[in-house]
């Protein structure tokens, strides 16, 4: 049953690659992609459609056993993470040199896309001259992310329904469910997904960006993604600042396309439940739900300590007034602390200018990476839903603690538009995820060390920013992965493969794929078993 439904699903992830196709309609000089996308889709479709005759048609459909769910969720990301790395990697049989993509750098970037963190080291842009196929390939990697923000599993266990579906539902990390029917929570979810689009599409195109942009800037941003169709990402349109009109209707305005951006990356940081409280005129109980609270107060304490650590730090470094470029410092330190919080990954500035603008900067976005967005949301990180019941609980407990007369107090929770009493599960839940995010966290950032870039000065600084954004699917970056690739190729291969397992494990959470090499230990020694007393009983037999 396991590998029918996989054929199930790979039949339409095998759809899913062949939707970008849609854009040598309206680039007509982009056929050269239709060949790479042509053989992974139907190779898809094909393998999908035997093994779901195979294992799955006119059979008896039962429940999932324990952890087969977890090992269905992770096989179907596997498949779709190196489906989707194939087209990439494809190019330059048909193209020679077309895309310049290995197998490790296609994967990365595939996996990048799909747990929205929108690291890169793609190099064919729009904006670059010579670039094979870039609107089709720049819609790929966005319609990958869109999918992946709000659940890959989410778009395929609609099709399962029932109580499969809803397993796979939960196991891919939602632990929210917006209408008691699956089928009817998928849907709200798209609606939400799609309306938001269209909106900051209309709004993007009206700041001056063309349609193509417009349209994958605000797939990637309610993704939590940001990836980017222009190699400088949001920069860019500060060089097109009030003189270009990209679109034949408005001139560009970066300030506004900024602020558009950061919008959409907010929503897509909030849980997809409290986005059905506030579209429903429950205002109230939206901004009495502590993860709101809890992101506004701490959104605001970044954005106040960043402005003044970087004020001070250019001060220092450049030996210029403190309140010198105060304008420029708000909107930048603004810009990094919302996208680090929701865990999206757009740049407002180059590479060079966020590394000078120091440390204190560096220190807020890892730490805020590392917390992360919204439980139920396209965001990434230890989640906020946790770190607020790590914090009602050490309350908790030091209240309980000095108390005197040792009377209980409840631990309380106010979600979903309701109090709630958090019961030890929940707590417990929230601590030994945080501790092993924590942990794989450690050790990659340890191994990353090693590496050139990051064994030198500012190294740990610039490995611990690098692992937690990767972690985290966030996507900001120290190092341009495309220039790495080129400077030190074998160890680009560890690096970009370390970082593609840190970008998988954060957006499933890890536990899937515990779960699914439980389940394959357990089939195997179960077999194993079985045969053994097969074999004594035909012995005991003779």
């Amino acid at each position: 049953m396991v590998f029918g439904y996989f054929g199930i699903f790979a039949i339409l992830i095998g759809l899913l690659d062949l939707a970008p196709l849609l854009m040598v309609a309206f680039y007509r000089s982009e056929t050269g992609a239709v060949f790479p996308f042509l053989i992974v889709g139907g190779t898809n479709i094909l393998i999908g459609s035997v093994l779901y005759f195979v294992f799955l048609f006119r059979r008896p459909r039962t429940r999932f056993e324990r952890y087969e769910d977890a090992f269905l969720l992770a096989l179907t990301w596997i498949h779709a993470l190196v489906s989707g790395a194939f087209p990439f990697f494809l190019a330059d049989l048909f193209v020679p040199g077309a895309l310049g993509m290995n197998f490790t750098a296609s994967f990365f970037e595939a996996s990048s896309a799909y747990s929205t963190t929108g690291m890169t080291n793609f190099v064919d842009f729009v904006d670059v001259e010579g670039a094979f196929c870039p609107h089709v390939y720049c819609f790929h990697r966005s319609l990958m992310q869109f999918i992946g923000g709000c659940g890959l599993v989410l778009l395929l266990s609609t099709v399962l329904g029932g109580q499969n579906g809803t397993s796979l539902y939960v196991s891919e990390g939602h632990s929210d469910k917006l209408l008691p029917n699956l089928g009817r929570s998928a849907k709200l979810i798209f609606a939400i997904y799609i309306g938001y689009t269209a909106l900051g599409t209309i709004a993007l195109f009206l700041a001056g960006m063309d349609w193509f942009d417009a349209i994958n800037t605000s797939m990637c941003a309610l993704s939590g993604g940001g990836m980017s169709p222009r190699a400088a990402s949001i920069s860019t349109y500060r060089a097109f600042d009030g003189t270009y009109v990209l679109n034949g209707v408005t001139p560009c305005n970066s300030i506004a396309i900024e602020m558009i951006v950061m919008v959409l990356v907010v929503l897509s940081g909030v849980s997809f439940v409290l986005h059905t409280l506030l579209l429903r005129g429950k205002v109230l109980k939206f901004l009495r739900d502590d993860e709101i609270i809890y992101m506004g107060v701490m959104g605001a304490f970044s954005i106040t300590v960043a402005f003044f650590s970087v004020c001070g730090y250019c001060a220092l470094m450049n030996g210029t007034p403190f309140f010198a470029s105060a304008g420029s410092n708000l909107r930048d330190s603004a810009f990094y602390v919302v996208g680090s919080f929701t865990t999206s990954g757009f740049s407002n500035t180059s590479l060079e200018r966020f590394r000078a603008m120091g440390r204190p900067l560096l220190f807020i976005c890892t730490f805020l990476m590392v917390l992360g967005g919204g439980a139920g949301s396209a965001a990434g990180g230890i989640k906020m839903y946790r770190i607020v019941i790590m914090l009602k609980d050490l309350a908790h407990s030091i209240r309980h603690r000095f108390d005197p007369s040792r009377q209980m107090h409840p631990r309380l929770i106010y979600r979903y538009g309701k109090m709630q009493d958090l019961d030890e599960p929940m707590v417990r839940e929230a601590h030994r995820y945080a501790i092993l995010f924590i942990a794989i966290y450690g050790t990659l950032v340890l191994i990353s060390t090693c590496l050139p870039f990051y064994n030198g000065e500012n190294g740990v600084e610039y490995a611990a920013f690098d692992v937690a954004s990767a972690m985290s699917n966030t996507g900001l970056a120290m190092n341009d992965f495309s220039a790495y690739r080129a400077q030190y190729p074998e160890a680009s291969y560890v690096l970009l493969w370390l970082l593609s397992i840190g970008e998988i494990l954060g957006r499933l959470e890890v536990l899937p794929f515990v779960n699914s090499i439980r389940c394959g230990y357990e089939e195997v020694t179960y077999s194993i078993h079985r045969r053994r007393i097969e074999n004594r009983n035909k012995a005991n037999q003779k």
